[in-house]
């Protein structure tokens, strides 16, 4: 008898190795071509699913592995997406998946450290360097799976500082703040509070931050994103602002 099939472990907001092998006799990248298409593909899935990549490994041609953060979108939409449009992509070869995908949800920034290790033999083509420089996050998000509360930690990548904050709380409440227009307005709605312009307000630090802090807790947006609505402030300067409170 089959035994039934093992529900994957995930969680909103959750980092995941994923490992994707192809049917024994086969291979999945025929070409450099076909990697280029690959690579194409994951940046055109990243924007639609709002993911991050960490990490990318083609073992030989006919295996991939990749380190995502689901940024709130399901891992199963997204795995199913990246593995339905490559198929389509490789079309007229038949079945080129041995199984499904593989998933390890990864609990802690240690673990989270040594799997991106196992990134680091692989090496692109020369003509892929720009690509892949494109697709690969800077910005490293990360939800422990068993924290009561939800943190996140952001690797910095000019001076590699954890910044330990909150992460969202309001994914499922109505005045969750997704985009960077609904940010500008809040922000503007916040300045008005204070009977100041926006650019006053921005000017005056002390505000600034203090409205940073509580509009974390209301938002999904990046740290890159939060940045842009607070007068240009760079990932480093807003994980320093949060940082400073802990």
């Amino acid at each position: 008898m089959r035994m039934p099939r093992k529900a994957r472990e995930k969680i909103p907001y959750g980092t995941y190795k994923i490992e994707q092998s192809g049917v024994q006799g086969k291979r999945i990248f025929e070409s450099d071509d076909d990697r280029a298409r690959f690579y194409k593909l994951l940046s055109e899935k990243k924007h639609q699913f709002n993911f991050k990549v960490y990490g990318i490994r083609l073992e030989g041609d006919n295996r991939y592995e990749l380190v995502l953060y689901d940024h709130g979108s399901d891992i199963s939409k997204i795995m199913k997406s990246i593995n339905i449009s490559l198929s389509y992509l490789f079309k007229g070869r038949g079945r080129i998946f041995k199984d499904r995908y593989k998933s390890t949800l990864i609990r802690t920034p240690e673990a989270l450290s040594e799997v991106l290790g196992t990134m680091h033999p692989f090496k692109p083509l020369e003509k892929d360097a720009d690509i892949l420089q494109a697709l690969i996050d800077s910005e490293i998000l990360f939800t422990p799976a068993d924290s009561p509360t939800e943190q996140v930690i952001v690797l910095d990548e000019d001076s590699r500082a954890v910044c330990l904050r909150e992460g969202p709380q309001c994914e499922n409440t109505q005045d969750c703040i997704r985009s960077l227009d609904k940010g500008r307005e809040m922000l503007a709605e916040i300045a008005g509070k204070q009977g100041l312009s926006l650019e006053e307000f921005l000017r005056n630090k002390v505000l600034r931050n203090e409205a940073l802090l509580k509009f974390r807790k209301k938002t999904t947006l990046s740290l890159k994103e939060i940045g842009t609505l607070f007068g240009g402030l760079t990932e480093s300067a807003v994980c320093k602002i949060i940082s400073r409170t802990k």
